[in-house]
């Protein structure tokens, strides 16, 4: 846009300088020839011809690098929305995962308290199995061991109380 009030007014002001260049070089500055309608023409021309060859193809590539920024500017956005995207559904399924992982670790936390307090409380009922026949033994001899030896009590009582008495008691 800018460019386009610099192709109008350009030409006017290079058409008034080469006017006056033309003026002072033939001497009289207020008197004007027909070499300024030639410069005037040979001027247009250059700028028609400066206009299709560097002014239009310049402003074509502009509008195209313009073009092509707000682009790659969008491109980078959606690109970028894209990877935000990812980024929230990545954190989702590290999230969802952690806590699976979390329950899985809770249920076999769970199952292994359940399974030592099952082997804790078989143990004990063995110990108490085992520790009522230890009981029951020991009472089965303790009672052989009092049969026995009342019958020996009669005897030791007789042997002790004839030594003590220098002669047989009971008879």
């Amino acid at each position: 846009m800018r460019l386009t009030s610099f192709k109008i007014t350009a030409p006017l002001g290079l058409l008034l300088l080469a006017a006056a260049d033309a003026s002072a070089a033939s001497g009289d500055l207020l008197s004007v020839d027909y070499t300024v309608f030639i410069e005037v023409v040979i001027f247009v021309a250059a700028i028609i011809i400066l206009n299709a060859l560097v002014f239009q193809p310049f402003l074509k590539l502009m509008d195209r690098r313009d073009r092509l920024t707000r682009g790659t500017m969008e491109e980078a956005r959606e690109l970028e929305a894209k990877v935000k995207s990812i980024i929230e559904e990545y954190e989702t399924r590290l999230a969802d995962a952690r806590s699976h992982a979390q329950e899985e670790r809770m249920s076999i936390v769970k199952e292994a308290q359940d399974a030592a307090t099952g082997i804790i409380s078989k143990a004990r009922e063995e110990n108490a199995s085992l520790i009522e026949e230890a009981r029951k033994k020991l009472e089965a001899e303790a009672e052989s061991i009092k049969q026995k030896l009342s019958g020996d009590v009669e005897l030791l009582a007789k042997e002790i109380s004839s030594k003590i008495l220098g002669r047989e008691a009971g008879a």
